[in-house]
């Protein structure tokens, strides 16, 4: 059986949260996954879930500071204190709508620092997610769409891992 989830971060962006899981299960898609929905109450993107019977796959960690062009905050020497409230939020999040995974948000970052930054924030997201039954995720995301990210090749990601 294939199953497709649609990911309300790209799709639906005209409609609130609710509204945009309807669409997904009209359209016909089995799951949903969230960028960021930390302006939905968690138990009306529940709500709409348990109506339409989608499974949540995953949403992601805050960006950091949109007007300054943030894209995650794991990555970023010195930002730690924020990612790890990042981390818990999600989780929490993830916990209140039953998602199953959580995207750890790497960030515009480089060099050695920003690799322990990173690496520090995936132990603590994945020792924190253990204990919840929850599975983290990391994505790399490609140098023309992200420029700067610190996450770029899946070789990369392997590495880390």
């Amino acid at each position: 059986m294939n199953r497709f989830s649609a990911n309300l971060g790209f799709l639906w962006t005209d409609r609130d949260l609710p509204e945009a899981i309807h669409a997904a299960a009209d359209a016909g898609f089995d799951a949903v996954e969230f960028h960021w929905p930390y302006d939905v109450p968690p138990n009306a993107a529940r709500a709409a879930l348990e109506v339409k019977g989608l499974p949540l796959m995953g949403l992601n960690t805050r960006r950091g500071d949109l007007a300054a062009g943030e894209n995650g905050l794991t990555a970023l020497p010195g930002r730690q204190a924020e990612a790890r409230a990042a981390i818990d939020e999600a989780l929490a999040y993830s916990s209140e709508v039953g998602a199953a995974s959580v995207h750890v948000m790497a960030g515009f970052a480089k060099g050695p620092e920003a690799e322990k930054a990173y690496v520090d924030g995936l132990r603590y997201a994945c020792d924190e997610a253990n204990k919840m039954g929850k599975t983290i995720l990391i994505e790399p995301l490609n140098r023309h769409d992200a420029p700067g990210y610190f996450l770029e090749t899946t070789d990369q990601a392997a590495e880390l891992i």
